[in-house]
């Protein structure tokens, strides 16, 4: 068959296949190293988070005699492991995006990659190498949909995330382009995920989950599962459900350059569509000595970031609710706040000042306005415009500006260690780096350990 005549299925089933034979450019694995570096930063930052802890005590408690590494709890089978690593990846909300597919990528491919990879005992290259083919799936897949898929109440990181995952876990295990097309089928029918449930517990839930059905999905190929083969096809089934209006398909997937490579990172804590207003708002910062001042607030904004974070009330109830409420974070910007992960915690008391401000905001579709872009104007006189927020391709975070957020996250946690561990990262995939990442993470948290090494648990005081 040419490659002009082939399938979605077919294409993306050989694009796994091919993986343990792919000889990837350097700068397509140091960007899998750059989406690592930033993914154990958020789910290490995560440790004291109630959901991460929720899910991690769920697994704990089911007992599955399992040798792949919980973050802050005991080995487990790699389909609960990369259940709780990848929630806790994505409980603070501070986790990379592709955003042409509005899918937080890494938390559930990086949790299925080093899961799985650690139960088979998979070399650090071939662990990029999978999460690199999880990446550039899930991304293909979701390209051009994810927008019309978020817009209709679905997260697309339960879509496409569970696609990505099954993609790596198949590739670490070897699968055939056969094998591997149905690991891509038991995991499309597993998808799942709502928008209705951002702001609570179950959003980081949804990237966990994610990971876990796609080690499953690819688990149940590689004995012989078979699965419907043309779910991924324009009009073949996944995109006719989630889109039922058929206002958006899939799309004739080709593998033209590295996805990967364009690729976005959060510089604040809370939902990626609020990240360009943010920016304006902190920039307006630097303008303004006396916010309280300000009697009118207009933020211009595109029609998702409005229909998923703009008709919120700027009175959250909970620091989850606060990262979905577009008047909150505006607010935090204006008043000089980094938000960070530290302006979202329990328990919830948030500034009265910051309160009083979100309340003067008012948001307004601009078709001027993207997922990167937004425009904010205090009294109609002093007005900023972002055309690429930070963190974006085009504005794009590196490995210095990585280094920092990943300092701020993981220190409080492992202490001097912190840099011991992003450096591991920058070289992970060399010869013995994962089993030094490993050794480093099992040693926990210096502070914890200091107590349970006194008589009876306790610290001198």
């Amino acid at each position: 068959m040419a490659s002009s005549e082939k399938s979605n299925g077919r294409r993306l089933a050989e694009f796994i296949a091919a993986s343990h034979g792919r000889n990837l450019p350097p700068e397509v694995t140091d960007a899998a190293r750059l989406c690592l570096a930033d993914w154990l930063g958020v789910a290490l930052g995560a440790r004291d988070e109630p959901a991460g802890r929720i899910v991690r005590d769920t697994v704990a408690g089911w007992r599955s005699g399992g040798s792949s590494t919980v973050l802050f709890g005991s080995p487990a089978a790699a389909p609960f492991a990369a259940l709780a690593n990848g929630a806790l990846a994505h409980c603070l909300d501070f986790d990379d995006t592709y955003v042409a597919a509005v899918t937080h990528v890494s938390a559930p491919v990086w949790a299925a990659v080093l899961a799985l990879g650690e139960d088979i005992g998979a070399d650090g290259n071939v662990m990029l190498s999978a999460f690199v083919t999880g990446f550039e799936v899930a991304s293909r897949a979701g390209h051009g949909l994810g927008e019309a898929v978020t817009a209709r109440g679905w997260h697309s990181t339960g879509v496409f995330g569970r696609l990505g995952a099954a993609a790596a876990g198949a590739a670490l295990l070897g699968l055939d382009a056969e094998r591997a097309l149905h690991a891509l089928g038991g995991a499309a029918t597993q998808i799942g995920g709502l928008t209705a449930s951002f702001g609570t517990m179950a959003k980081p839930f949804h990237a966990g989950k994610a990971a876990m059905d796609g080690i499953v999905a690819a688990q149940l190929a590689a004995n012989g599962f078979e699965a419907a083969t043309g779910l991924l096809e324009p009009g073949g089934g996944l995109d006719n459900a989630l889109v039922q209006d058929g206002a958006a398909s899939f799309q004739p997937i080709e593998f033209t350059g590295w996805n990967i490579l364009c690729n976005s990172f959060k510089p604040y804590a809370a939902c990626h569509l609020v990240h360009p207003v943010v920016d304006a708002a902190r920039a307006l910062a630097a303008r303004h000595n006396d916010i309280a001042r300000i009697d009118l607030i207009r933020a211009e904004i595109g029609a998702l970031a409005d229909k998923v974070t703009g008709g919120k009330s700027g009175a959250p109830s909970t620091a989850l609710e606060g990262k979905f409420d577009l008047k909150y974070c505006v607010a935090l910007g204006l008043h000089g706040h980094d938000v960070s992960a530290a302006d979202f915690r329990e328990p919830w008391r948030p500034d009265p000042a910051v309160c009083a401000t979100a309340q003067k905001v008012t948001s307004v579709v601009s078709p001027e306005m993207g997922f990167a872009s937004a425009r904010l104007t205090l009294d109609a006189r002093d007005s900023v415009h972002v055309p690429v927020a930070k963190g974006h391709p085009g504005n794009p975070i590196g490995w210095d500006d990585m280094h920092r957020k990943f300092s701020a996250l993981v220190e409080p946690v492992l202490g001097r260690r912190s840099d011991t561990l992003f450096g591991l990262v920058r070289e992970f995939g060399c010869l013995g780096v994962f089993a030094e990442i490993s050794s480093l993470l099992a040693e926990g948290d210096p502070a914890e350990r200091s107590v349970s090494d006194q008589p009876n648990g306790r610290s001198h005081e």
